[in-house]
């Protein structure tokens, strides 16, 4: 079985679907996973976006991860349930804290938010449009809260893959599992625990085969472990992201 990947559409900007209609997925993969932050689910043209109609009509099955970005039309995170999933096409869905079964493999689905320091906390919520554009339990999310999902997010992933009896274990997340995967012109900043979680030695110990992950706007691929981490993320057209994007990118199990 192929599976294709890719994350980071960012479907919300015209300067993005309009290099994807120009652009085009290559379809190499019979499965395409998507890992978050591909439009705006509070918006009601979310689910009316042409592209869900090409990615149905080209793929057996779309998978999608929620990103950060999904919740930004001030959607309220504390009401998504573990297993949460939106139905976008009939083979075309959304999920929070979720695992698909396919076959012989399994897929754990979670947006996994990162973890941020107490010292970083004040500076963080200052530059970060989560914490302006995102809502927890009626306000705006705060890195409390941010950092509660955190905690709820790591808890599913681990009971869900130590309790998967599947010969295949494949992860989605958007943000990023280890700080190897980091895009070296941020390794100073004061923001990394919004985007990064360090989670390396339960990698190595996971019996995971591959981990799909986004956020960064940075493609690199890196093994820990057994576990071969991966990334497809097209980024800001607009500021020049794209161009390490592989319309192709696909893995074989």
């Amino acid at each position: 079985m192929k599976i294709q990947y890719a994350s980071d559409l960012h479907l919300e900007f015209a300067d993005n679907w309009r290099f994807l209609k120009e652009n085009p997925l290559q379809v190499t993969g019979d499965i395409l996973i998507l890992a978050g932050d591909i439009g705006y689910l509070g918006g009601e043209n979310y689910s009316k976006h042409p592209f869900w109609d090409w990615a149905s009509e080209n793929y057996q099955q779309v998978i999608a991860c929620m990103g950060n970005h999904e919740f930004y039309k001030y959607y309220d995170i504390a009401k998504l349930n573990d297993g949460y999933c939106l139905e976008i096409r009939p083979n075309v869905h959304s999920y929070y804290n979720a695992v698909v079964h396919i076959g012989d493999t399994d897929l754990f689905i979670t947006t996994l938010w990162s973890k941020i320091p107490l010292k970083e906390a004040y500076y963080t919520e200052q530059v970060i449009s989560d914490f302006r554009r995102i809502i927890f339990n009626g306000d705006l999310l705060t890195f409390a809260d941010f950092n509660r999902e955190h905690e709820r997010c790591l808890s599913f992933l681990k009971d869900a893959v130590s309790c998967s009896k599947a010969r295949r274990k494949i992860v989605v997340t958007h943000h990023v599992p280890s700080f190897q995967m980091q895009c070296p012109k941020f390794a100073d900043s004061q923001a990394n625990g919004a985007f990064t979680v360090e989670l390396e030695e339960y990698i190595k110990n996971s019996g995971i085969d591959y981990w799909i992950f986004g956020h960064s706007h940075y493609n690199v691929d890196v093994k820990i472990g057994n576990t071969n981490c991966v990334s497809n993320q097209l980024g800001y057209v607009f500021h020049g992201e794209h161009e390490s994007f592989n319309p192709g990118k696909y893995i074989e199990v």
